[in-house]
């Protein structure tokens, strides 16, 4: 069985695993979703993805939202984040972030920057990328536009911003294009453009999917490094119960566009309530060694 302790410590978790309505809203409550339904299209018959899940994060809390691709997991996420991709549509529900209200939000209030301190870690981060442009100009150019810093001060911010990102040569980084760096640099670039912002929640999509498990380790554990040093809310979705036990304190089991399970990872995996829970636990545990979840 999976260690549960093996993960990130950081603010205390919330007081309880049960959701708690929007009109009970909290200061401790960063995040509240309540009656969330996403369906494949505008189209009011058209099918769901996500069919009425709501939930409930504190401040300085990291939740797991553990399911396959056509679980509805990741849709939830990039509903929080504001990314949730056309023609896929949000038909009810709210989302209220620090207590304000998140659905209906138009696009240019969702800019990390300058409206809700939310980022989002994408699990292709090559792709997010211009070929054409360099690693420094994808960092300082948002940078200077919006926060209207200078070329040096958006340059020595840059570099500040790669070096807490756990790059090494922060400086060789900052003139080098995509098709220069590894997939593990681009998310680390990533990571470093999403700390820009000063976020108070990040929203990340499987960010060691794609990864070795050398690779993946060193990502969770700057993750956790990044939220133990700056307090930070987290959201991370992963097909992995092992990425969960290592980097969560609470996860969401998800399935067909519902939650199953919600628990503390100690209870999750002492006391696993739902048989697909189960299920996962079992195929974890017997993971051949040297797989990325290992």
């Amino acid at each position: 069985m999976i260690d549960p302790q093996e993960r990130i410590t950081s603010a205390t978790p919330a007081e309880t695993t049960a959701p708690m309505p929007s009109n009970w809203f909290r200061s401790a409550t960063l995040l509240d979703v309540r009656g969330l339904q996403v369906g494949v299209t505008a189209h009011a018959n058209a099918p769901r993805v996500v069919n009425g899940i709501s939930l409930s994060i504190t401040c300085g809390e990291v939740v797991g939202l553990v399911g396959d691709d056509f679980s509805g997991a990741l849709e939830v996420a990039q509903c929080i984040a504001g990314v949730l991709p056309t023609p896929a549509t949000i038909r009810s529900g709210s989302i209220l972030f620090n207590g304000a209200e998140l659905v209906g939000l138009p696009a240019r209030s969702r800019h990390p920057l300058h409206g809700p301190k939310i980022a989002y870690l994408s699990r292709d981060p090559l792709a997010g990328l211009d070929p054409a442009a360099t690693v420094g100009s994808h960092l300082a150019a948002p940078l200077r536009a919006t926060l209207g810093l200078s070329k040096p001060a958006a340059y020595e911010r840059s570099i500040e911003l790669l070096h807490q990102a756990g790059v090494e040569r922060p400086e060789h980084a900052f003139t080098a294009f995509p098709h220069e760096v590894s997939a593990t640099m681009a998310l680390r670039v990533q990571i470093a453009g999403a700390l820009a912002g000063n976020p108070n929640l990040v929203v990340a999509d499987d960010p060691s999917d794609t990864l070795t498990a050398s690779d993946s380790s060193e990502i969770l554990e700057l993750l956790g490094q990044l939220q133990r040093d700056r307090t930070l809310t987290m959201i991370i979705v992963t097909r992995s119960v092992r990425v969960a036990a290592r980097t969560c304190h609470r996860v969401a089991v998800v399935r067909t566009g519902g939650i199953v399970e919600y628990a503390s990872v100690a209870d999750l995996f002492d006391s696993p309530k739902h048989p697909y829970t189960r299920e996962l636990l079992y195929a974890a545990a017997n993971e051949w060694p040297g797989s990325p979840a290992a």
